[in-house]
């Protein structure tokens, strides 16, 4: 009995260990996210779904020490390779890139998530899992937009520079999967500290 209680602390120890390799991480590159959230995130997504030609979800440590190079994120060796040791527990040298994605940059809460999921399925009402952007230019409405509101900008210039920052993310420019979808709106939600802030942005323009 006393192994198991000690088997069990130490895996409790173990999964904070863990957890504060992953804070530190995310401490470090929060500085630099703020300001362009959205743009690495989406492009990190696109960039690990292009890298990864077989399309397994995994890839190496050296592929993402590029990515990381790619996109301007500075990590030290210390602190990637202490995370690689926690992310590849099976030891084949592979790690699921959403996996990585969320350890380096830490990920919305299931509330954001859940006002991330009803946006869309209003628009994939149909349920096939892709939402075609003839459809999203559509439903897209920035009239309570701040920027529209102190008259800072127009309406077809907040839809415009939606539509091409989401464009850029996906592989497939005529068509937003979920994830593709969902990594937009990660990307947004590091920059916003109050759920209800970032609730009203989804709330606004698609009218959930």
């Amino acid at each position: 009995r006393a192994s198991t209680e000690f088997k069990q602390e130490c895996s409790r120890k173990q999964v904070a260990d863990d957890s504060e390799v992953f804070k530190k991480i995310q401490g470090i590159l929060r500085e630099s996210l703020s300001k362009r959230g959205v743009r690495v995130i989406t492009g990190l997504g696109k960039y690990f779904r292009q890298v990864d030609k077989n399309r397994s979800g995994f890839l190496s440590q050296a592929a993402f020490k590029e990515a990381l190079k790619v996109f301007h994120l500075e990590v030290p060796e210390g602190d990637l390779e202490s995370l690689w040791l926690v992310l590849d527990d099976s030891k084949s040298d592979k790690v699921d890139y959403g996996e990585f994605t969320r350890a380096v940059f830490g990920e919305m809460n299931e509330y954001r998530k859940a006002f991330v999921r009803k946006a869309y399925m209003k628009l994939d009402f149909n349920k096939t899992g892709s939402v075609p952007m003839v459809d999203i230019r559509k439903c897209y409405c920035a009239k309570k937009h701040p920027l529209v509101l102190a008259g800072k900008a127009t309406e077809e210039e907040i839809k415009l520079s939606f539509l091409e920052t989401l464009g850029e993310s996906c592989s497939n420019p005529n068509e937003v999967s979920y994830s593709e979808f969902e990594d937009y709106y990660e990307g947004l939600s590091i920059g916003i500290m109050d759920d209800d802030d970032f609730v009203n942005i989804l709330r606004n323009p698609w009218g959930i």
